[in-house]
């Protein structure tokens, strides 16, 4: 999210904002993912499912650690059999390709977790109003790809304070949420999500992941290895850095978190993961092309940009990296202020220039009150029972997913 965005109830939103944000139907053929999930230890709506045999490509959450006799997460998800729930993505060459070895046209938007930029962090979670929204940008805009923006703060923030904050490391309740949403998403077909940390204490203080942050990548990707739909994304956006000077350190921060999820991943299991950009705040890919992420072998990376710009740096951010490396467009939006400015039809441009080149994209964000908004603005709000109704950014958005690739 570009530099200068606000989110509702964010007493500090001036310098949060200035400090994390800068610069800025057809499905595809996949088996479908019917399953069904269990959270271990608490009471769900899906309490009589729980009760019902497991069938094949169902999905449970198990106590991996009881079961196994290994260190795991307590919640970590696997599959009730061998079978996967979609087919597994892999990078070949330049492109990110499906089982078949067709190319990924996985399309959407981001849509964020029950923090939900902030807006919902100050009463408790509406884990059951995600849901809500991923119905809506899956079943009726037609997205075949998600960004789940997952939230953490160091505290309880000002005043009353907020009511969850904490990351997965700390809130196992924040943990379960996030399962119950991953999964959910996991049951739409032909639907890819990609996990990323967005806002998260464990960054350094240029958005950098940290030793902390491989812990917590540790975890998730853990609870979530045998999960053939599920992409990481190791952070939001490493900050400033215009230069370039940093770009190497930044590298060296990406390539160990990929280490770190590759470590607790299993053979023929290998997620896709994308690495962020290492300047303005995650647009610029050159650095990768002469130097790409070689931990795990360089197996399965994908490179991620944040496109807030007029059509001239087109060529720039996305044409020239895409001949070299794998590339995924992992926000875009219409904005039009001092940090960034990108005009309506700049992003039907790179739309256009994203299909050509068989880069999956990402339109920023399923919101209401985190412009760029998709929806229709509700400021001040959490949002919960909201119309969902399409804001104009999002009418040129679920236009686009209407339309074949």
């Amino acid at each position: 999210m570009t530099k200068g965005a606000t989110c509702a109830k964010r007493p500090d939103r001036a310098a949060w904002g200035d400090r994390r944000l800068k610069g800025r139907l057809a499905r595809p053929v996949a088996a479908r993912n019917v399953a069904w999930f269990a959270v271990f230890g608490l009471t769900l709506s899906c309490a009589a499912a729980r009760e019902t045999r497991p069938r094949a490509n169902d999905v449970v959450v198990v106590d991996l650690a009881r079961s196994t006799g290994t260190q795991a997460s307590p919640h970590a998800i696997a599959p009730a059999d061998l079978k996967p729930v979609s087919g597994w993505l892999r990078v070949d060459g330049t492109r990110i390709v499906t089982s078949d070895g067709k190319p990924f046209h996985g399309r959407g938007a981001t849509l964020h977790d029950t923090r939900s930029c902030d807006s919902c962090a100050w009463e408790p979670p509406h884990v059951e109003e995600v849901l809500r929204r991923v119905d809506t940008l899956t079943d009726t805009w037609h997205a075949t790809f998600v960004r789940l923006l997952l939230e953490s703060y160091p505290d309880r923030g000002p005043g009353r304070g907020r009511t969850h904050y904490k990351g997965v490391l700390e809130d196992e309740a924040y943990f379960r949420d996030l399962m119950r949403i991953i999964g959910h998403i996991g049951k739409k077909n032909g639907v890819y999500v990609l996990v990323s940390l967005w806002h998260d204490p464990t960054f350094g203080p240029l958005g950098w992941p940290t030793p902390r942050s491989r812990t917590v990548w540790k975890k998730l990707a853990r609870a979530l290895k045998d999960m053939p739909f599920v992409m990481f994304g190791v952070v939001n956006e490493p900050e400033k850095n215009e230069t370039g000077l940093l770009d190497s350190e930044v590298w060296t921060a990406m390539n160990e978190s990929v280490a770190a999820i590759r470590s607790v991943e299993e053979p023929g299991k290998t997620h896709i993961i994308t690495v962020q950009g290492t300047r303005e705040w995650g647009r610029v890919l050159d650095y990768y092309m002469a130097h790409p992420i070689t931990a795990g072998g360089g197996v399965n990376i994908a490179y991620e940009t944040h496109v807030y710009n007029r059509a001239s740096r087109f060529d720039e951010l996305v044409t020239k990296p895409a001949k070299k490396l794998p590339v995924i467009i992992g926000e875009m939006g219409v904005i039009d202020d001092k940090n960034a400015t990108m005009h309506p039809e700049d992003c039907e441009e790179l739309m256009d220039l994203a299909e050509r080149l068989d880069v999956p994209w990402l339109a920023y964000t399923f919101h209401t009150n985190c412009p760029p908004n998709l929806l229709v603005d509700h400021a001040g709000t959490c949002g919960v029972g909201a119309s969902l109704e399409p804001s104009a950014w999002g009418r040129l958005v679920k236009e686009r997913l209407g339309r074949m690739w």
